[in-house]
Parts: C-alpha cells; sequence; structure tokens
C-alpha cells in the first residue's frame, strides 16, 4: 500500500479499489494487533454517518478481493463473531526512497475556476406564524434542516444559519441579501401550526433582480412533529436543488461561448444531457470533456462525463456500450477519488456499477447516497432500479416512489414509471404495470423503453388490440425494432428470468 499515492498493488500491479475501501483496508492494517469493531470502521471510514449493514459487507468483501482473499478463507482479513473485524497477515512498512510529490490540494478547497462561478444561496429564518406561542422551534429546525440538506449538494455553496439571523422577522429585499452577502439566491419561507395541521410556503428568489423564481404550498398532518419537519425539509430541498440547477444551466447557455470556464461547460453539457436526445448526449459529453480540460481537478465534471456516458450505452450505439461502459467507470471512479462526500458522485459510481451487473457494490455506494443526502432524488431512483434488476422488485417500488414524490417534475419521470412497470412484471401484477407504463409512455420527453413496458404487460395479459396499440406506439418511436433489440436492451439486467418474461409479453403481443 502507498499511502502518499493513494495506490495499492499486488505483484507489483496496480490494483484498483475504491477510496473507501483503501482506507478500510489501512485501517485494518494500522490495527492488525487487536479487533476493529463496526462502530469504529464506520467512525473511521464514514465519519460516523449512519449506514447499513450491506455497505459495510460489501466494503468489507472489496477488500478481501482487492487483496486475494475471500469470505470462506479469510486468510488475510478475519471476521471475529460479534466483535469486528482483525487484519491477521504478515505487514512490512518502508520509508518511500523518492522524494514526496507536491501535495494536492485540499478536498474542501474548490478550484478557482469552479468557486467563482458556482452559485451561493442564503436561508433566511422561516417565520412562525403558528397561533400557538410556543412553536418557535419548528420553523428553527425547519429552517436548520433545509440549510443543512441543500448545503450537502456540494455544487452549491449554502451560507451557514447565524449568517441570516439578523434579518429574522424583517421585510428585506432580496438584492440588499444578495449586497450584503454576495449570494446569488435567497430562500425564505414561513410556517403556520393549526391544531393537528401544519401549513409551510417556501419561496426561492433571485438576489440579482428581486424576481420570484419558484415557490410552493404544502399543508400536511402533523401527527408527528420531527417527522413532519423531517419530511418538509427534505421536500423543499428536494424541489429547490433542481430548480436552481436549471436555472445555473439557462444562464450558461446563454453566456457567450468565448467566455465558457469550467463551471459554465459543466452546466451546458447537463442543459444538453437533460434532453436524452442523441446529438444532446453528444454535445453534453464534449462540454463536460471540455469543463475536465479546462480544470482537471472538477469532480462534478468527470462525474458528468460518466453520467452521459452511461446514458449513451442506453440511446446510443449497441455495439459501443461496452467501451462506453470501461470508460464511464474511469471517470466516475476520478470523480469519487476528487470527492467522495459528493452524493452525486456516488450516485453515478453506483449506477455505472448497476449496469454491469456488480449490485452489491452498487447497492453499497447508493445507500451511501442515500444517507448522505435523503432528498436527492437522483438516488432514490437508483437505488430503486438496481433492487430491481437484481431481483428485489418491492424493495425497487419503494426507493422509486420516493423518488417521484421528491422530485415530481423529474427529467427521468418517465424512467420512474417505466421502472415500476418492470417492478410489477416481476411480481406478476400486470394491471399495475400496465398502469404504471402508461404513465410512462404519457411524459412528454419519453423513449421508446416505457412503450416496450407496456406492450410487454398487455401481451403477458392477453390483451391483445391494446397490445397491438401500444406496439404501434413503440415502433413510432424505434422503426424496425426487433425481439432481439429488445434482449440487447436489457443487457443492464442480469435476472434472465425477468428478461424472458418482458420478451415473453413483447412476442405475445406480436414483435418478431
Amino acid at each position: 500500500m502507498d499511502l502518499r499515492r493513494q495506490e495499492l498493488r499486488r505483484d507489483g500491479i496496480r490494483v484498483h479499489v475504491e477510496p473507501q475501501v483503501f482506507d478500510l483496508l489501512l485501517h485494518l492494517v494500522r490495527n492488525r494487533d487487536r479487533v476493529v469493531s463496526k462502530d469504529e470502521l464506520l467512525d473511521v471510514v464514514w465519519n460516523g454517518r449512519i449506514v447499513s449493514e450491506a455497505a459495510l459487507s460489501s466494503r468489507i468483501n472489496a477488500a478481501r478481493k482487492a487483496i486475494g482473499d475471500d469470505g470462506e478463507r479469510q486468510a488475510l482479513i478475519k471476521t471475529v463473531h460479534k466483535r469486528g473485524f482483525r487484519f491477521v497477515g504478515e505487514v512490512a512498512e518502508a520509508v518511500a526512497e523518492e522524494p514526496a510529490e507536491a501535495p494536492a490540494a485540499p478536498m474542501e478547497a474548490p478550484s478557482r475556476s469552479e468557486a467563482a462561478t458556482r452559485p451561493s444561496v442564503v436561508v433566511l429564518p422561516f417565520d412562525n406564524l403558528s397561533a400557538e406561542p410556543d412553536t418557535d422551534y419548528f420553523s428553527y429546525g425547519l429552517t436548520e434542516d433545509v440549510i443543512r440538506l441543500l448545503a450537502r449538494h456540494r455544487w452549491m455553496d449554502v451560507l451557514s444559519r447565524h449568517t441570516a439571523a439578523a434579518f429574522r422577522g424583517r421585510e428585506v429585499d432580496a438584492r440588499e441579501i444578495g449586497a450584503a452577502f454576495g449570494v446569488r439566491y435567497m430562500v425564505h419561507g414561513s410556517v403556520a401550526k393549526h391544531g393537528d395541521r401544519v401549513r409551510l410556503g417556501a419561496d426561492l428568489v433571485s438576489c440579482e433582480s428581486g424576481r420570484q423564481l419558484w415557490s410552493e404550498t404544502y399543508d400536511l398532518p402533523l401527527a408527528d412533529v420531527l417527522e413532519a419537519q423531517r419530511a418538509m425539509s427534505e421536500q423543499i430541498a428536494a424541489a429547490i436543488e433542481p430548480e436552481l440547477a436549471r436555472l445555473e444551466r439557462e444562464a450558461a447557455v446563454r453566456r457567450p461561448p468565448v467566455s465558457l470556464g469550467a463551471w459554465d461547460c459543466y452546466q451546458r453539457g447537463l442543459f444538453h444531457l437533460w434532453g436524452f436526445t442523441q446529438p444532446g448526449l453528444a454535445e453534453a459529453e464534449a462540454m463536460f470533456r471540455r469543463a475536465i480540460a479546462l480544470d482537471p481537478g472538477f469532480a462534478r465534471a468527470h462525474g458528468g462525463l460518466a453520467y452521459v456516458l452511461l446514458q449513451e450505452t442506453v440511446v446510443g450505439d449497441r455495439q459501443a456500450r461496452e467501451a462506453r461502459l470501461e470508460e464511464a467507470l474511469q471517470a466516475s471512479r476520478n470523480a469519487v477519488g476528487l470527492d467522495g462526500q459528493d452524493c452525486m458522485n456516488l450516485c453515478v459510481l453506483g449506477r455505472v456499477h448497476a449496469f454491469r451487473h456488480d449490485y452489491e457494490e452498487a447497492i453499497a455506494l447508493l445507500e451511501e447516497a442515500v444517507a448522505l443526502n435523503p432528498s436527492f432524488a437522483q438516488a432514490h431512483f437508483a437505488l430503486g432500479c438496481t433492487k430491481v434488476w437484481s431481483g428485489r422488485a418491492r424493495e425497487g417500488i419503494a426507493h422509486v416512489e420516493r423518488a417521484a414524490q421528491l422530485s415530481p417534475r423529474d427529467p427521468h419521470l418517465s424512467s420512474f414509471h417505466a421502472t415500476r412497470a418492470l417492478a410489477h412484471i416481476d411480481l406478476d401484477e400486470l394491471a399495475e404495470a400496465v398502469d404504471s407504463a402508461r404513465r410512462a409512455t404519457r411524459v412528454p420527453n419519453a423513449k421508446a423503453w416505457p412503450h416496450m413496458m407496456l406492450v410487454a404487460a398487455l401481451g403477458l395479459m392477453g390483451r391483445e388490440d391494446e397490445a397491438r396499440r401500444a406496439l404501434e406506439g413503440l415502433l413510432a418511436k424505434e422503426p424496425g425494432y426487433t425481439l432481439e433489440r429488445a434482449r440487447e436492451d436489457f443487457f443492464f439486467c442480469a435476472d434472465q428470468n425477468l428478461v424472458g418474461r418482458c420478451l415473453d409479453g413483447l412476442r405475445q403481443a406480436g414483435l418478431g
């Protein structure tokens, strides 16, 4: 283990390991004279965050595999029942002879090109409009939670609660706030508790123009104060983050091409990506590559490149799938290596592993992304997909439903419903599958996949006339589509029983 380079080698050959696996292995090696408890590993590797047993198990398995061990032999990493783990191999320590390289910039310090242009947000304390006198704690806690959840999206700067405390209860123009704190956006809102219900209003305002950009009102039962506070803060953060992202993308597109920096290129890449067209994906890929060329340390640009390559495996040239998946894996590993605390980077790496049928590692990464940011709809969706593809359809549906709740206008909404349709086919709930697939096909940016789910479900039900009409819709989306091409399009799913069932439905509907 080369600690300076953060590299692991076996027989002189470099072995790729995720940063967390490297840290876990290093901690076990350094403490080889004793048993290391699970709680200690969670504190050291995950900084005390709550993660599932599956995530820890996945990292232990990955560490064993990286050094040529496995769970059966346990020749190097031994599990001590109910106590933890111990490294039992022989260890020799040596000092590197070559001169140390210049230290890398701290991870928390963003690159100049990224920090200079990325958006900044201040969340004002939510006004308490409740009739009850002792409910300030609720608005205070809600403000704290919204700040915490927005701050987990590391592509934006979110000011601390104390920054805006002086403006509590005051009517202040957004432009004054912007001038005072140097921020681009402001979030403010109000809470009104009446008996067993609570009404919450939230607004997103431009500090440059004073214009209201987004507004929403929620009316919820208050059976459990803390649960209601958690749910509402997640909902607000989940709604505001994509709205901010949309505004940044549109602003980047309006800037002259000659003045584009790495952040602008990244935002332009996202703008083209979310259309999910082949020309758009090609333009997005070019923008992400340009952002990386301008700023190689820009973690999110590597993550964006990985994501667009992943999308190209679905809608692009089928012959290039393996090559694109391999490059997506490297790009997503670069993203996590540069910033392993960004939920988006973890999500993309998890999705790449899922597409490669490495479901255990995928689920561990995606569960970590959800734990890091429970309001991040994309991580819930990716986790739901992976569980459906790996035979855990019921669990998958719950995550996909949560994604739809958090982001009801998501660019992936059609895929949300189509994934639910696939899960219901797996569970032999064909009426529900048809309903989900129909909802997927009604989304304006729906591609061929939702139509294929609808054809398969109707075919399995024997609803011949409807299946034939649905097949016409599929062929209108993708002329010349065949059963063999459908089989190829299930490349991400290792469950051959599920794949075979869908193909049977397509065959019964008349697809040849």
